[in-house]
């Protein structure tokens, strides 16, 4: 294959990659479900001041706690599945594992179009249809993209890629509002038919489709003997750390690290922080803006209530910015530097978070926890090559993945706790202060564990390619 070849397949894989992430990006709009399980009246339109013990709800078997339930382990299912989907992979190539993903996905949302009024059965089909299938196409398009690249662009192919799983929220989020309340984005369309969640959810499903099985059938692996083009170098500079080749170790010997579960951690602790705030975005506005209540300032009513259609568009857009300049500042200035600086910012954001009581504070603090959210996303992969190399990629990031699933579990349901401890406090303005303090805690020890890991070393027969491990890299 000459040059130029090489460089428009390598191009292609990256651009179907993005694609295949971003047409299962449902996870990431739940909050809109989560509004219309929690908010819909029986006359099928939302009203924001229901009780989640309100006789009118439509879907009134849907408790506080129930309503994570869905995001939390769907979200945990499709992050403990990429081990599998990973191994996979490692061994059929990305194509097929994906399309398998996009199936299970657009064909889980159609059914629990059926089963809206049952909220355990949704969930075990949400986690274990939905979100495995979210799991499958994830899994793929990082492993396959970064091998048609050099070793010093990690970062940013890592970065592009979860790119498009964040932004998927950006195209299914409106869609889910237009047909739920007539809005997208901030524009209201009176005269646009309502459609019931149910319908809204088969909609969806048929779209997953549409977009997401030609996009799978573009990610595929080099061909056998491939080599990566060499970029121009600067003779006169020092090759960075990241940069170099590493070798590729296997998934037993990977997981025996301590790194390895530091890695996991760090997804668990600091992601719940983003999954809290992303899984409740819209109900965050409604609560600290005092829509809910019905004490907000006047000037301020109509802004929070067109800011309702945009807060998961934003979460999306914001997240996906998080997760490409992650990747490719972590290339620049090192993979534990990006985390030292998102680790302090998340920090300060959460103990300020409770403040925010206006429109535009409460979408800049949303902003800001999800661009440092998605940093991570980018970061912790591009880490993970470069301590355990690519042959084994798909299992090896598969281990450490399962720990964002926890993070999806453990965020939403410190939210949930908080709701209902404001709630026996008759503090209803206050439904995540206990929430945002507890996500600190979270974070500061998370900072701790990323200033701790470092590469580790291992045996040769660890290591399952060709690569001969230098004296500074062998275990002693």
């Amino acid at each position: 294959m000459d040059l130029q070849t090489a460089k428009k397949k390598a191009t292609r894989v990256l651009i179907a990659g993005i694609i295949s992430n971003f047409s299962v990006g449902i996870l990431y709009t739940w909050s809109n479900l989560k509004d219309a399980l929690q908010y819909t009246a029986k006359n099928g339109f939302q009203d924001n001041t229901l009780a989640i013990d309100s006789a009118d709800r439509l879907y009134s078997a849907w408790g506080q706690s129930d309503l994570a339930l869905p995001y939390g382990i769907g979200g945990f299912t499709s992050a403990f599945i990429v081990v599998f989907a990973g191994a996979w992979q490692d061994k059929i190539g990305p194509t097929k594992v994906i399309l398998i993903g996009v199936l299970m996905t657009g064909v889980g949302a159609i059914l629990c179009s059926f089963l809206t009024n049952h909220p355990y059965l949704f969930t075990f089909v949400f986690a274990m249809i939905v979100g495995n299938g979210i799991g499958f196409v994830y899994a793929c398009p990082r492993a396959a993209a970064m091998k048609w690249f050099h070793p010093s662009k990690k970062g940013m192919i890592n970065g592009l890629v979860v790119a498009g799983f964040g932004l998927g929220a950006l195209w299914l989020g409106p869609l889910e509002t237009l047909f739920l309340k007539g809005q997208a984005f901030v524009w209201t369309f009176d005269s646009f038919p309502r459609f019931s969640l149910e319908n809204t959810l088969r909609i969806l499903g048929c779209a997953i489709l549409a977009m997401g099985i030609p996009a799978a059938l573009n990610v595929v692996n080099p061909p056998a003997g491939y080599e990566v083009p060499e970029p121009e170098v600067n003779p006169n500079k020092p090759v960075k750390e990241n940069a170099k080749k590493t070798a590729s170790i296997g998934t037993a010997a990977m997981a025996k690290t301590w790194q390895a579960w530091a890695l996991f951690s760090i997804y668990a602790l600091y992601c719940s922080a983003g999954a809290m705030v992303i899984s409740n975005s819209s109900d965050i506005m409604r609560v600290q803006s005092g829509l809910k209540a019905g004490t907000i300032a006047a000037e301020y009513a109509e802004t929070a209530t067109a800011l309702l259609g945009v807060m998961v568009p934003v979460t999306s857009i914001s997240n996906a910015t998080g997760r490409a300049l992650g990747g490719m500042i972590s290339d620049i200035i090192g993979r534990k530097n990006v985390y030292y600086v998102i680790h302090t910012i998340q920090a300060i954001n959460m103990f300020f978070f409770h403040t925010y009581d206006t429109p535009v504070k409460i979408i800049l603090g949303t902003i800001l926890t999800c661009v440092v959210y998605g940093s991570v996303m980018s970061t912790t992969p591009s880490l993970v090559a470069d301590y355990f190399g690519l042959k084994a990629y798909g299992a090896n990031y598969g281990v450490v993945y399962t720990g964002w699933g926890a993070s999806l579990i453990i965020g939403p349901q410190i939210a949930a706790y908080s709701n209902k401890l404001a709630e026996a406090n008759n503090a209803p303005g206050e439904a995540y202060f206990f929430a945002y303090h507890a996500a600190i805690v979270l974070i500061a020890i998370s900072f701790v564990l990323a200033f701790l890991v470092k590469k580790p070393k291992f045996r040769q027969e660890d290591v399952i390619d060709d690569y001969i491990l230098g004296p500074d890299e062998l275990k002693k």
